[in-house]
């Protein structure tokens, strides 16, 4: 999480980079801009999951996002992971610390997207087993 991130604040900065150019060096906020912060969050992840199931900090660590009935994740999938993944911050990290009492070590995300993460094991890369 803390690469994907780094990554995605480094995005943010670009965008109001050039929001504030455009605005004359003139400082930006308010509901259009917060809302085009949040578009670019979800498009950074619907993106990484829908073309291979892993963000940037998941390849560094071999893991994978699948869904329970095989494959990749439909639009659907992605749509009810990313808000299982708001929710599951918003109680301090609740939702995250479940996969630690979760028999299938599933976040709440992953329990409302009907997705798991899978480990790849070492030199694999495609081959995945479950983190479970």
């Amino acid at each position: 999480m803390v690469y994907d991130t780094l990554l995605l604040i480094g995005i943010w900065m670009i965008t109001l980079f050039f929001m504030v150019v455009a605005h004359d060096g003139t400082a930006v906020a308010g509901l259009r801009v917060q809302a085009i912060l949040f578009l670019e969050m979800f498009a950074f992840f619907a993106l990484f999951w829908r073309r291979d199931g892993q963000t940037v900090g998941m390849m560094a660590w071999r893991m994978r996002i699948v869904s329970i009935r095989g494959g990749r994740l439909s639009l659907a999938q992605i749509i009810l992971r990313f808000l299982g993944g708001l929710l599951a911050a918003a109680p301090l990290g609740l939702g995250y610390l479940w996969m630690l009492v979760d028999p299938d070590r599933r976040t709440w995300g992953d329990m409302l997207s009907d997705s798991r993460v899978v480990v790849e094991p070492k030199g694999q890369r495609g081959t995945a087993r479950s983190t479970n």
